[in-house]
């Protein structure tokens, strides 16, 4: 009697890591995506994360990207909300990339 609830209950559990595991692998690879670009110097940070977050817009909300530029390097910082499939909690993802930023350097100014 109660072994189909808690088979219910394990099965979503299961499908709710799934899904917020995908968003995490897709945001990683938005802001990785997303700091080589801005690191570039003609690259759009925003552009960059957009593309790759958006085959997963199905299952994220709320996709926020934030670029920091320092003086030697860029980080890509992607924030999104994972879709939920049980109602008990809310789930979201952050992760951050770090790209140098690239310049020329001539040849009579490298150590």
């Amino acid at each position: 009697m109660i072994v189909l609830p808690a088979l219910l209950l394990s099965f979503w559990l299961v499908l709710q890591y799934a899904i917020a595991a995908h968003v995490r692998h897709a945001a990683l690879a938005a802001a990785q995506d997303a700091a080589l670009a801005a690191a570039s110097g003609d690259g759009d940070a925003h552009a960059a994360a957009g593309e790759v977050m958006a085959s997963v817009a199905s299952m994220s909300s709320n996709v926020t990207v934030e670029p920091v530029v320092g003086v030697r390097e860029i980080t890509v910082t992607v924030r999104a909300d994972v879709l939920q499939v049980f109602p008990i909690g809310e789930f979201d993802v952050a992760v951050s990339a770090s790209a140098p930023i690239e310049r020329f350097v001539p040849q009579t100014e490298r150590p």
